[in-house]
């Protein structure tokens, strides 16, 4: 089964995307809508995960290969139906095998069909193309054959017996020419012969390509060959499952120099050295609040809907006499009517300015109560942000700020959020961990900024109990499916 994802505008696009690479036989698996990025996008996103058999695809890239781009788009805009007969019609001739799979003598049977005044044609065409692929790729022949058919068109002509021929031991008829008084059909077969050959041409350059590709392929295959089995099944399932291709690399050169040649056969070996190594690259920390006695300053920061409003709810029941301030740069509307905040008697304050939340926070400060920011950022405005954190930890003691990013969106938005953040914050909170499709991605990530370290998983809707303290054997296990 191969799996992938796809990005666009709209569901339409997203569709349609899906049709091409995939073919009428994908199935959706998930559909998401991301919204917007304030710096890298203006408007929302449409995210689909699609699916199809190894064999259906097989089936499409058949006839993929014998498309140009035009009739490519052409085809795929047709129903999905149409779409789905033509390529199971294609796979199902695939297997007779010779030439006449790929269309070479398609020239002969298209006009033998078109109409008898131009049988000469196709029987010249017919020998030239049976003669050799120089003679068939060979302007000047054709252009022999098309000048001889459009200035001599002929047909071909019965006569009727006469009387005296018509015995019982007459003599058959004999064909003879004549000379046809319009060239209108000649023409269209010459547009038709003219357009086969093109259509060959660009055949023969595809197939030339697949030959060059074949080699390529053959070539790297040649290299592998003395690859130890333990580090070939290391390298094949890690790339299976989206992680950088750097950190396999790496993971490859290390188990080379610390195994021997007997561990490096063994796939089990191998596997336990790199999940060893992957481990102890993940970098987790315990939170300030929990680690610490006394009243803490807590900031949890985020572009877009993360579902960091809800891991702070649930961060503010593992401490007492605790306050939550909710601020957006850009003005968002936050919940502060929310069933767990009126069960669990969480005081929850809303800001309209940085400067408002200083206040609040040293109000609640000197109150000797614990504070919890929840901030809804905006890249437009990163300098007013610095300033607000600068005074944040220089005005008060026990200040922690944390980055929360979902593990459902894709990497390269977590990766350009935790780049424009990574100097003023000092963890990572990874939300809806229950819903990731990829924990290469998050992995990836986290490697890209191993020195923030990760402080909390998000692993539900559920308050306060889907919450979990960051580990390394929880990526582990989400990454291989332990």
């Amino acid at each position: 089964m191969l799996v992938k994802k796809f990005e666009a505008d709209t569901l339409e696009e997203a569709l349609k995307a899906v049709k091409v690479e995939l073919g009428p036989d994908a199935i959706i698996l998930k559909t998401i809508t991301n919204n917007g990025l304030k710096g890298a996008f203006k408007k929302k996103r449409i995210e689909i995960t699609a699916a199809i058999s190894e064999k259906n695809y097989e089936k499409k890239a058949k006839v993929d290969r014998v498309l140009n781009d035009d009739q490519k788009e052409s085809f795929y805009q047709r129903p999905a139906n149409s779409v789905k007969e033509s390529i199971q019609k294609y796979a199902s001739n695939d297997s007779a095998g010779g030439y006449g799979n790929i269309g070479l003598n398609k020239v002969v049977n298209t006009l033998s069909k078109g109409s008898q005044s131009i049988a000469e044609v196709t029987s010249k065409t017919s020998s030239l193309l049976k003669s050799s692929f120089d003679d068939f790729l060979s302007t000047d022949d054709e252009e022999e054959i098309l000048e001889e058919e459009e200035t001599t068109p002929f047909v071909k002509v019965r006569p009727v017996p006469s009387a005296a021929n018509r015995g019982r031991y007459a003599e058959p008829p004999q064909e003879v020419y004549r000379e046809e008084k319009s060239n209108s059909v000649s023409r269209e077969a010459y547009d038709e012969l003219k357009q086969e050959l093109k259509t060959q041409h660009y055949k023969i350059d595809l197939l030339e390509k697949k030959i060059q590709e074949m080699a390529q392929a053959l070539q790297v295959n040649q290299k592998n060959l003395n690859e130890a089995t333990g580090l070939y099944q290391l390298r094949t399932t890690l790339r299976t499952l989206d992680i950088d291709e750097a950190h396999v690399m790496d993971l490859i050169k290390k188990a080379n120099y610390e195994l021997s040649k007997e561990d490096l056969e063994n796939p089990d070996i191998v596997f336990e050295f790199a999940l060893k190594d992957m481990a102890n690259s993940i970098n987790t920390e315990m939170p300030l609040f929990a680690s610490v006695e006394g009243n803490t300053i807590t900031a949890l920061f985020s572009e877009s809907a993360s579902g960091q409003s809800t891991m702070a709810t649930k961060i503010a029941l593992l401490k007492k006499d605790i306050v939550v301030i909710q601020y957006g740069q850009d003005e968002q509307e936050f919940n502060t009517s929310g069933f767990a905040s009126q069960v669990f008697d969480i005081k929850l304050h809303q800001a309209k300015s940085f400067a408002e939340v200083i206040g609040i926070t040293r109000k609640a400060y000197e109150a000797k109560k614990s504070v919890l920011l929840d901030i809804r950022l905006s890249s437009r405005n990163l300098d007013e942000t610095r300033k607000f954190i600068e005074s944040l930890k220089r005005g008060f003691d026990r200040v922690e700020i944390l980055c929360t990013i979902s593990a459902i969106h894709s990497e390269l938005y977590n990766r350009k959020i935790l780049a424009r953040y990574k100097d003023v914050v000092d963890g990572v909170i990874i939300s809806h961990v229950d819903l990731c499709m990829s924990f290469g991605a998050i992995f990836n990530v986290h490697r890209a900024h191993n020195n923030l370290p990760l402080k909390f998983y998000g692993t539900g809707p559920v308050v306060p109990d889907d919450l979990e303290g960051a580990t390394a054997e929880r990526l582990m296990a989400g990454l291989f499916q332990f």
